[in-house]
């Protein structure tokens, strides 16, 4: 299993991000380049501070690595877990 990672989270057009660990359900790294990026990302968030700002959110942004790519989420307040897919 890989190790949870840092995610960036922008809630409802926020500026600055909140960072948060995560864990992703994928058997290798995330790609470096924007291009080799999935389309799709799945996994739960492992330190999550406020998990009712993020179910109550209407727009919800993450981003994974350093190449940027942004992907809107969905967000499973029981299970902490998250669908993201490539905008």
């Amino acid at each position: 299993m890989l190790p949870p990672q840092d995610v960036s989270i922008y809630l409802n057009n926020a500026l600055k991000p909140t960072h948060t660990l995560a864990e992703l359900d994928c058997d290798a790294s995330l790609p470096p380049s924007v291009a080799a990026m999935p389309d799709r990302v799945s996994g739960r968030f492992v330190s999550l501070d406020a998990p009712q700002e993020v179910a109550g959110a209407w727009k919800r942004v993450m981003i994974f690595n350093e190449t940027q790519v942004l992907y809107t989420f969905s967000y499973d307040p029981a299970t902490a877990g998250f669908t993201a897919s490539k905008r």
